[in-house]
């Protein structure tokens, strides 16, 4: 029911098919069914460990603009990514991957874009930038079955505490609206969709 409700959001809902190509790709296929090529899989790790660093970088910009009424839930997201970044060091020392493992254009280019509209683009628009990069990722986790070699990651992107930090990044954007929050989702989107897509093809 959470999750279907997140989904019936104005941003998602406007996005159009968009969000279908954000949320779904032949690597969540891959993890779903457990026929995930190992290396496709540690390309997604070593990656998505960058991005997360990146969002944190982002999130800490957000939270320096926001107002009053957002510092909770801010704040509350800085520190679960702190947590995330020692749980992704964790599973790359696991499996002997480099911590600098070369950025991909992919990620590059996300990353750019959060960093540039953090510093640019007025809070508003920022808080329909990371409620698209969150809502987006438990959407895409939540669609699969917690079963597998995989079963931690879909479990920890699919939770309740996930879907309510989501929940509470979407009443940002209901309180402090902006003309531009769709098309900045949009785009969130989109950059999802190359990653995932650079994830399978490398």
């Amino acid at each position: 029911m959470a999750m279907r409700t997140l989904e019936e959001s104005a941003l998602v809902t406007g996005a159009g098919e968009l969000w279908r190509e954000g949320t779904t790709a032949k690597f969540l296929e891959g993890i779903g069914d457990g026929t995930l090529p190992p290396e496709a899989f540690e390309r997604w790790l070593a990656q998505d460990y960058l991005f997360a660093r990146g969002l944190t970088s982002f999130q800490a910009v957000m939270a320096a603009k926001a107002p009053r009424d957002a510092h909770g839930p801010l704040i509350g997201g800085l520190a679960a990514m702190h947590a995330e970044m020692s749980w992704f060091e964790s599973h790359l020392a696991d499996r002997g991957i480099d911590l600098q493992a070369d950025a991909h254009p992919v990620y590059r280019r996300y990353v750019d874009f959060l960093i540039a509209s953090a510093y640019s683009a007025p809070f508003e628009v920022l808080c329909a930038i990371v409620y698209g990069v969150e809502v987006s990722y438990l959407a895409a986790w939540s669609a699969l079955e917690a079963a597998g070699p995989y079963a931690e990651f879909i479990e920890r992107w699919s939770s309740e505490p996930f879907t309510e930090y989501v929940r509470s990044l979407l009443e940002l954007c209901n309180r402090h609206p902006h003309r531009d929050q769709q098309a900045a989702f949009n785009q969130v989107l989109r950059h999802e969709r190359d990653f995932w897509r650079m994830t399978w093809e490398g």
